[in-house]
């Protein structure tokens, strides 16, 4: 696998292999390779390998011992509070819950005219939307609305959309990826779609939030809102320092200004 030289290689190689982990080519409490074989993969120093294995040792999805090598950490089922370190969480965000798809299928664009926006279509355009609502032993969690253009959409089997993880899902049929992810937060009265769903009066106060899966053109990809119930659902961020460069860190002995 080519990698771009420079500082940032041992980032894009723990993307790499976040991704895989968040897929599943990495099963959790499995093995990864050893790293002689990572340092011929992604031709790089075992240096910059071992940056990456840090990296994902620091947000908890591997963990490396002594004469065992380096596993998957396992995930926690405690899916109604996570943490949130990388774009491969969002994607493994609701693995294991229960899913129920409401409905499905192709809508106008004219019906959605904000998120037509966001995809730059036209009034006479359409988009593919998924209604479905995801569930815990406690019940419903989150009334979860997906949306994505007509040319993704159509090279999925039909048979899978909605019971999957649509970004995902997307990846592995057409071949595009996402690069990052925008998350708004707000809060939002439920309406008539998310009591019923969620089992709640109408006009309780939810929590809603809102994605945009982007290519690393700013292309959107998927835009998915979930309203959540805030009793039953918590999210954890996690924000992490980046390491500072071997230019940037400060000599031992130099006075600051």
């Amino acid at each position: 696998m080519a990698v771009k030289r420079g500082n940032t290689m041992y980032k894009q190689i723990a993307d790499t292999l976040r991704d895989r982990i968040s897929y599943g080519v990495y099963p959790e409490n499995e093995m990864l390779p050893p790293e002689l074989m990572l340092v011929a993969q992604f031709n790089v120093s075992r240096h910059t390998i071992r940056d990456a294995m840090k990296a994902l040792v620091a947000e908890g999805l591997i963990e490396r011992k002594a004469g065992r090598g380096t596993i998957v950490s396992p995930r926690s089922k405690s899916a109604a509070k996570w943490g949130v370190r990388s774009l491969a969480d969002l994607v493994g965000e609701f693995s294991d819950s229960e899913v129920v798809v409401l409905k499905k299928g192709v809508v106008s664009a004219r019906t959605f005219p904000n998120i037509a926006t966001l995809f730059s279509l036209q009034p006479g355009g359409t988009l593919y939307a998924i209604q479905r609502v995801i569930r815990l032993k406690q019940g419903p969690i989150a009334f979860h609305r997906l949306f994505t253009l007509m040319k993704y959409a159509s090279r999925i089997p039909k048979e899978e959309l909605g019971y999957h993880t649509l970004i995902g899902q997307i990846e592995q049929y057409c071949r595009v990826q996402a690069f990052k992810t925008r998350q708004v937060a707000s809060a939002a009265e439920a309406d008539a779609d998310a009591a019923k769903a969620l089992g709640v009066r109408r006009g309780t106060p939810m929590l809603v939030l809102k994605r945009t899966y982007l290519t690393r053109d700013d292309e959107p990809i998927e835009y998915t809102e979930l309203v959540c119930r805030p009793d039953r659902y918590e999210q954890t961020v996690d924000f992490y320092r980046e390491p500072l460069s071997a230019k940037a860190r400060p000599r031992r002995g130099a006075k600051s200004s």
